[in-house]
C-alpha cells in the first residue's frame, strides 16, 4: 500500500463521509443500484445538487427494474434539470439491458460494465470498487485534482498523455485491501478538503507528501485548460397558447435536450417567427414578446427569446400549462413558469 493510500485510509476511519444517500453502513447491504445512480448523476454535477435528484428518482424508480419497465418520458420527467440527458437515456438503456441480460443483476466484470450505455472508465470503477470491493481505480473531477496537486502532473486531463500520467497514478495508489474505503476517501478528500479553491491543506491528512504543499503551488495544479470564447447563438421560442394550454413537442432522441418536450423554434428574425407561427396556425397572432435571456451550455451561449402567440384554429394537441408532467429543458420550464401569471393571454380562462 502507498503512503498516500495508508494516510488517507487512517484520515477516512474518522472524517470520511458516511451519511450521503447512496452510502449505507451494512456492507451487505450495499444497493449496486444506488452506486451506479449516484455515479451517473455527479458526472458533471455536484453533491449538494444531486443529493434532491436521487432521493426524488429514487422514489419514482425504486429499483433497476422499476427502472427498465418505466417509459423513457418518465424518466427524462425525473431527470429534467440536472442536464446532460443522455446520461438520462443511458441509465434507461443500461437498465433494460441488465435485466434482459444479467437477470437485473450488475455484471461484475470490468468489460461487460464498460459495454453498457453511458458507462466510462472511471465510473465502472466507482461501480466495482465501491459496489464489490474490487481493486479497480477511478479518475473522476476530485480524484484528478488530488492526483495533479500531490504529484504536480503538467499539463490539463484534457491532453491525453497527462490523462494516461493521471491513470497510472491512480492505479498505483489503489491499494489491494480495502479498495471500497479508499475509493471513498480519494474522492471525499477532493470534495471537502483538497477543493479548487481555498483548499484546506492544514487538514489535509496528505499534505506531508503533497509536492503542491510543499512548494506552495496548490491554485497551480491542475494546470488550467486553454480557455476558448464560447460562440453566441439567438433564437425564438414559439410558446403557442390555446385556452388555457400550451403546445410541447418532443425533441429528437440525439442533440441537445434529446427526448425532452420543448418549445417550437425558430430563428430570431421577424421573418422566421412569422413563418413559423403561421405555419402552424395560419389564424396565429402574437400576444406578448416576453424579455431574451441567456442559457449556457458547454460549448456556447444560448439567447433565447420566447414569443407567445395564440393558435385559436390549431387542431394540434395541447397541453395544461400545470400539469405537464414530461420532462422539459430548463429554459422551457423558465418560460411556462413565467407565461402560467400572464393573465391576458387566455391560460386562465374555461378550456372549451
Amino acid at each position: 500500500m502507498s503512503q498516500l493510500a495508508d494516510q488517507l485510509l487512517t484520515w477516512f476511519d474518522v472524517h470520511g463521509r458516511t451519511n450521503l444517500p447512496w452510502q449505507v453502513g451494512d456492507k451487505d447491504k450495499v444497493d449496486v443500484y444506488h452506486i451506479w445512480l449516484s455515479e451517473v448523476m455527479l458526472q458533471q454535477t455536484q453533491v449538494s445538487t444531486v443529493i434532491d435528484y436521487f432521493n426524488r428518482f429514487l422514489h419514482h424508480f425504486p429499483t433497476l427494474g422499476n427502472l427498465a419497465n418505466a417509459t423513457e418520458d418518465a424518466v427524462l420527467a425525473q431527470w429534467a434539470g440536472l442536464g446532460y440527458y443522455a446520461r438520462a437515456r443511458n441509465l434507461h438503456k443500461t437498465a433494460k439491458i441488465i435485466t434482459r441480460d444479467y437477470q437485473g443483476c450488475f455484471p461484475q466484470n470490468l468489460e461487460q460494465i464498460l459495454a453498457l450505455p453511458g458507462i466510462g472508465r472511471s465510473t465502472a470503477g466507482a461501480i466495482l470498487a465501491l459496489g464489490f470491493n474490487q481493486k479497480q481505480s477511478i479518475l473522476d473531477g476530485n480524484v484528478k485534482r488530488v492526483l495533479s496537486r500531490a504529484h504536480q502532473v503538467k499539463g490539463h486531463y484534457a491532453q491525453s498523455s497527462t490523462l494516461k500520467e493521471l491513470w497510472r497514478l491512480a492505479e498505483s495508489h489503489t491499494p489491494n485491501i480495502r479498495t471500497d474505503h479508499y475509493t471513498q476517501a480519494i474522492m471525499d478528500l477532493g470534495a471537502t478538503i483538497c477543493t479548487r479553491s481555498n483548499p484546506s491543506c492544514g487538514l489535509c491528512p496528505i499534505s506531508n507528501i503533497c509536492k503542491s504543499n510543499t512548494d506552495q503551488t496548490q491554485l497551480d495544479y491542475p494546470n488550467p485548460k486553454p480557455k476558448k470564447t464560447k460562440p453566441n447563438r439567438s433564437i425564438a421560442m414559439l410558446v403557442f397558447v390555446k385556452n388555457s394550454q400550451v403546445y410541447l413537442q418532443k425533441r429528437p432522441s440525439q442533440g441537445i435536450w434529446g427526448g425532452l418536450w420543448s418549445l417550437v423554434e425558430s430563428e430570431d428574425t421577424p421573418v422566421s417567427i412569422t413563418q413559423s407561427m403561421h405555419a402552424f396556425d395560419p389564424s396565429a397572432k402574437i400576444i406578448e414578446q416576453l424579455p431574451v435571456f441567456k442559457h449556457t451550455f458547454t460549448h456556447y451561449h444560448l439567447h433565447i427569446r420566447p414569443v407567445v402567440i395564440s393558435c385559436p384554429s390549431s387542431g394540434a394537441k395541447f397541453h395544461l400549462i400545470d400539469q405537464v408532467e414530461v420532462g422539459m429543458p430548463k429554459p422551457v420550464s423558465k418560460i411556462l413558469s413565467q407565461i402560467s401569471s400572464l393573465t391576458h393571454i387566455g391560460l386562465n380562462e374555461q378550456i372549451d
